[in-house]
């Protein structure tokens, strides 16, 4: 879905729909109508106290200007205790652009710093889900970028509160569906409320159609009703369509432990530790990020594809999702760069490729334009042979220093020892080491790469390696200092710490780990077709360029996995009818899963844009917290897509 941006007219200095012939707030006291209307009808400061250790959601129709987060927000910082957090998510299909935002929120001075997070993270105009995060507050905004209906169709979260806001049913009609009403029940529980400004009669019966108490009360100012309410069951259950990726019911742990110490393992400690639990992260060597991790430098951007896909919605929220998190964990910029990537097209079909992608406008120009040769070697200082897309707010990443960056913090301790062997007994794991101790816990979530199918709880897991070894010299002082990251065959970045880092191979069958001559002369090789004057400068050094050699951990369908880890046996029993039928509806089957364990791995060499969001994805799941990514995403990377696949091929 193609996201257009709200036309929007400035009235008196206040926000007026063009497309939908409405005021986006009250311009005589638009602060007083939300409070009454949606903070106050919900009850939302008891709501606060009464859960003063737990999370609280919040989920909206009609994000607008924001007005009503600001105003939530502002009361949970009244309220809130340091064991809680709040969620809330909302929807919009015309988001206001960056700008309209902007000259929109400098109406409440009262809220500049709440304002100026959102303005530092508010997403490009592009469909899906995407989150903004105020960790010092405890607060997270999934903001979803689409249609209501379709938007919350996608989300997994137990909501307490919605605020029905928008424009009014008479300007809007189509967010008002009964396909909306379905999916609000849906996400709801007994004794979740509802408000909104209207009373139109078909908002009450949509909402009473699927189990909200609905009532009328007096309205705002000289408004004279509006309607609120209570959730007490859902008349119309949607049936599971897919129940083996259903996900086990989570309760949040006090403690958890990690087993691998790379961008998976590091990236999950951080996003669990940041929500007050304790985390013990077990590294078998002596450093962490010693594996496909430990690269110098990494380059950070998605290779987009033409017409969207479930891969490429994953990689591009994961993009936008790493580039807010480094914005905002390094403003300073000490170990990565925003400094662009240029996406070569050293082939005539990859330049059709590019060609068609940009036609196509399935992405904002500020996320990627397509441009010359000599544009781009404007951009990157140097030569440049191809024209190519040019990413602005991508860049590099050195992936060691990030994993440092995120077990600093509270609540993590790091271990170094070897897991050869897990059991579960008396309702906790027991990690058997080398070393020959016996470690307990009762959440494990197992991130070491193309180790994690060692254990026989995760041995049916079809993880490869591939691998691959960069070149690294020194920067010397000559005319060509690059600017930007470029990407063809290979890869090299601007000179971070008076290096290169360039490549990389890749190699399905190799098995070398020592850093070979001949693999300096193929990255040497693939340098030349797209940076002549940069390849020459290194070229000349090509006896004493350094080197390393890593395996990126895969899987057949280059998705990661993460999730819950299966318990095979049961699936096939489960299931097994699958063989026969793949479209058979199964009715009270229950996927079964290995109690409170979890798998994070085969990121292959897309790291540094998969593994944060995947993290806050299982942090999410064992917290039990609305998830940050679409159920379609969730489901096409949960560990059990494999045991399904097989049954529907007859090769289990």
């Amino acid at each position: 879905m193609k996201i257009t941006t709200a036309t929007v007219d400035w009235k008196s200095s206040s926000p007026h729909s063009d497309h939908y012939e409405d005021i986006y707030f009250n311009p005589e006291d638009g602060i007083s109508e939300s409070i009454y209307t949606f903070l106050e009808a919900n009850e939302i400061s008891p709501l606060f106290d009464a859960n003063s250790d737990a999370c609280v959601t919040i989920a909206e129709t009609g994000f607008g200007t924001g007005l009503n987060f600001l105003l939530t927000a502002s009361k949970w910082l009244q309220h809130s205790s340091e064991q809680s957090t709040l969620q809330y998510i909302s929807v919009e299909k015309f988001p206001l652009s960056h700008s309209d935002l902007h000259k929109a929120l400098e109406q409440w001075p009262e809220f500049k710093e709440l304002s100026h997070t959102i303005l530092e993270q508010y997403p490009l105009p592009q469909a899906g889900f995407h989150s903004i995060k105020i960790p010092q507050n405890r607060i997270e905004l999934l903001l979803m970028f689409g249609d209501a209906a379709q938007s919350y169709s996608r989300l997994n979260a137990k909501v307490a509160a919605w605020y029905l806001d928008g424009f009014a049913p008479s300007k809007n009609p189509d967010m008002w569906s009964p396909e909306l009403f379905r999916e609000i029940a849906r996400l709801s529980k007994p004794g979740t409320t509802f408000s909104t400004f209207t009373a139109a009669g078909i908002v009450k019966r949509g909402l009473r159609d699927v189990g909200f108490d609905v009532r009328k009360q007096k309205g705002f100012g000289r408004k004279r009703e509006m309607l609120v309410g209570t959730f007490v069951e859902d008349t119309t259950p949607t049936p599971i369509e897919k129940p083996w990726f259903e996900l086990p019911a989570p309760e949040k742990p006090e403690e958890v432990t990690i087993i691998g110490g790379g961008l998976s393992g590091c990236s999950t400690a951080r996003a669990l530790a940041e929500r007050g639990v304790k985390v013990t992260l077990i590294e078998q060597e002596s450093q962490l990020a010693t594996g496909g991790s430990g690269n110098p430098q990494g380059a950070l951007y998605a290779k987009l594809p033409v017409k969207q896909t479930t891969q490429g919605e994953l990689h591009l929220s994961g993009f936008l999702y790493s580039v807010n998190m480094l914005k905002r964990i390094d403003p300073e910029e000490s170990f990565w760069s925003q400094c662009g990537v240029m996406q070569l097209a050293t082939s005539d079909k990859e330049l059709a490729r590019q060609n068609n992608l940009i036609e196509q406008e399935t992405y904002p120009q500020e996320l990627v334009s397509l441009k010359s040769a000599e544009e781009l070697a404007e951009i990157a200082g140097t030569a440049v042979n191809f024209d190519g897309l040019f990413f602005p707010s991508a860049g590099w990443v050195s992936p060691r220093a990030l994993c440092d960056h995120f077990v600093d913090y509270p609540n993590i301790s790091v271990v170094q020892q070897q897991v050869e062997e897990l059991s579960f007994a008396e309702g906790h794991w027991q990690l058997a080491t080398k070393s020959g101790e016996t470690l307990s816990a009762s959440h494990v979530v197992i991130c070491n790469a193309e180790m994690a199918n060692q254990f026989n709880q995760t041995d049916h897991l079809p993880l490869k390696t591939i691998r691959g070894q960069v070149s690294i010299t020194q920067a010397k002082a000559t005319n060509n200092q690059l600017n930007s990251v470029v990407c063809g065959d290979g890869y090299i970045s601007p000179a971070h710490n008076q290096q290169y880092c360039f490549g990389a191979t890749y190699d399905l069958q190799g098995k070398e780990r020592n850093v070979t001559q001949d693999d300096h002369e193929s990255n040497l090789e693939k340098l030349s077709k797209v940076l002549p004057d940069i390849h020459a400068d290194l070229a000349a050094e090509s006896n004493d360029l350094q080197g390393r050699t890593a395996f990126r951990c895969s899987t057949p369908d280059y998705m990661p996995i993460v999730g819950p880890a299966p318990v095979q046996d049961q699936f096939i029993e489960t299931f097994a009818q699958l063989r026969k039928d793949r479209k058979w509806h199964f009715d009270n089957a229950k996927a079964e899963h290995h109690p409170n364990l979890y798998v994070n791995t085969g990121h292959g060499s897309k790291g540094l844009i998969t593994c944060p969001i995947s993290a806050e994805l299982l942090a999410s799941m064992i917290c039990d917290d609305p998830l940050p990514l679409p159920k379609d995403v969730i489901d096409a990377i949960n560990p059990a897509r494999f045991i399904i696949k097989k049954l529907i091929k007859q090769t289990i």
